[in-house]
């Protein structure tokens, strides 16, 4: 994440006019919320293997190790690297990076996985400096479905940066904040060391899961495609999506780890759990 002199002065600007508007919360958690963050000690399973990583063009050679990406969140990231406008206008695919876990990543109650990144706490909350990307898992490592991401913030005309009433939902490019009370089920919004969280129930209506082709009750895989912040992107609304673009030489997504919150109960726990209910149902039938 690299910045000018120049970047930071518009950064201080625009992030002051995002202040002024601060009290127009969008409709879910910032991220400083405890509820909705994921701390290294709730994970159960680690990523344990890289299956691609298939980065931007000019990702610098020191943030292209995925690697880094495997076992627990360290601080240390590996980047999928940011897309200029003449490469999004081509066609070329963003960054991503696929890894698979030794363990299943099963849906229970609660968010079932997290994603370790290291958004930029240089402004106050709820705006980060945010570089995001989706979120997809699969059971198979073919067919994978996409968490449904809501992203509302809006990038304000040049021309009316300055005119606070008509900057309703603030958004900072050239390095100023992201609200993040605007952006749901996105990786990308928490500081080094806290994961976001993301809840495998949310995925119960995608086609993959209706189709069974990805079962919610065995994922091994998780896949971050970086989302160039341009607004080309779209959100499962529909809306454009806005992050800090554009980036260089660690740029796009710095993944650090990905964890999994619920895993199978272990097959002791398990025959425990079956001795008990049948002991409690010939109870009843006695």
């Amino acid at each position: 994440m690299k910045k000018s002199i120049a970047s930071r002065a518009v950064a201080a600007l625009l992030a002051t006019v995002g202040f002024a508007t601060s009290g127009l919360a969008g409709p879910y958690p910032a991220f400083t919320d405890v509820a909705n963050q994921v701390q290294p000690s709730q994970v159960q399973s680690w990523a344990a293997a890289v299956v691609d990583y298939s980065p931007a063009p000019g990702v610098d050679a020191a943030f292209a190790n995925p690697s880094v990406a495997l076992g627990s969140n360290d601080g240390v990231g590996v980047s999928l690297g940011d897309l200029e406008a003449a490469q999004i206008a081509t066609g070329v695919l963003p960054g991503s990076i696929t890894l698979q876990f030794s363990k299943a990543i099963v849906d229970k109650a609660g968010p079932d996985l997290a994603v370790f990144e290291n958004a930029g706490e240089f402004f106050s909350a709820p705006y980060i400096f945010a570089e995001l990307a989706f979120v997809e898992v699969s059971s198979n490592g073919t067919d994978f479905a996409r968490f449904p991401s809501v992203s509302l913030n809006i990038e304000p005309d040049d021309d009316d940066v300055l005119e606070t009433d008509e900057l309703t939902v603030p958004f900072g490019r050239n390095f100023a904040g992201a609200d993040t009370t605007n952006i749901h089920n996105l990786a990308g919004v928490h500081p080094s060391g806290i994961g976001t969280p993301f809840d495998l129930a949310e995925l119960v209506a995608e086609f993959e899961v209706v189709s069974g082709s990805v079962d919610l009750s065995a994922i091994r895989y998780v896949r971050l495609v970086d989302i160039p912040g341009n607004g080309d992107s779209l959100d499962s609304l529909g809306n454009p999506i806005v992050d800090t673009w554009l980036t260089t030489g660690s740029g796009g997504l710095d993944l650090d780890a990905v964890g999994a919150l619920n895993v199978p109960e272990p097959a002791s726990v398990a025959l425990v759990l079956l001795a008990s209910a049948a002991f409690v149902w010939r109870r009843v039938r006695s």
